[in-house]
């Protein structure tokens, strides 16, 4: 295995040890948490992919962009993933939040977000890394 694939590999697979990770969150009700870590998951899911076509993603975070590409920052994008825009925007919404209380409008993250919450980004963040292993 070449370098460029082994290091992709390295990236997905802590996506998937992300998303596990995420899973425990969820069921010890850390729901703000498993929001935020299904986004990472996601997002270390689609760099690996533009660490595997040797494209730089850094230092974009946006799902919505690495999948959708953006001239301005030098992003490709992943043509073959289009399908989950709606998901990474989804993801996206989670990424400050989760972590902030000045990103809700009142009390904290920990008592905002809800095992539905938890749930609902587990699922979407599955579809992607799901989806960006079948690239491999």
């Amino acid at each position: 295995m070449d370098k460029r694939k082994e290091e992709a590999n390295r990236w997905l697979r802590q996506a998937e040890n992300d998303l596990k990770t995420a899973g425990d969150m969820v069921e010890k009700e850390n729901y703000n948490w498993a929001c935020f870590v299904c986004q990472q998951a996601a997002e270390k899911a689609l760099k690996s992919v533009y660490i595997l076509r040797a494209e730089s993603s850094e230092p974009v975070h946006s799902l919505f962009y690495l999948l959708r590409g953006d001239t301005k920052k030098g992003l490709k994008g992943i043509p073959e993933l289009q399908n989950m825009t709606r998901e990474a925007q989804e993801l996206d919404k989670v990424y400050i939040p989760t972590r902030y209380p000045n990103g809700i409008p009142a009390g904290i993250p920990s008592e905002f977000y809800t095992k539905e919450d938890g749930e609902k980004c587990l699922r979407m963040a599955r579809k992607i890394v799901g989806a960006v292993k079948k690239l491999f």
